[in-house]
């Protein structure tokens, strides 16, 4: 079983488990929600903004939502209604411009 690289699951061990009809099927384990970032971005949700956006707003990768899910009591990622106000992770990445590419 191959796991992204900027998967959540990405440090998870796969292994076999039996599906309904016994077949062997690679799974993984149910990742633990990982202790809160040292610096979060307080942000209060407008009527148009999701967690994809928002991830992809602060962190610069929308396949990132996870970590503002994550940092958050949200038990649905569609439950963010305008006027919530949740905490963004701050990383390496957030609000940053890549100045390394080069245009020819």
């Amino acid at each position: 079983m191959t796991v992204s690289s900027n998967s959540r699951y990405r440090q998870q061990t796969a292994y076999t488990a039996a599906a309904a009809d016994g077949t062997p099927r690679p799974t993984l384990p149910i990742r633990r929600t990982p202790p809160p970032a040292s610096a979060t971005h307080r942000h209060r949700v407008s009527g148009v903004e999701d967690v994809e956006y928002l991830a992809w707003r602060y962190l610069r990768d929308s396949e990132a939502w996870w970590t503002v899910t994550d940092a958050n009591p949200i038990a649905f990622p569609l439950d963010l209604r305008a006027g919530d106000v949740i905490d963004v992770p701050i990383g390496a990445r957030a609000d940053r411009t890549d100045r390394t590419r080069v245009f020819r």
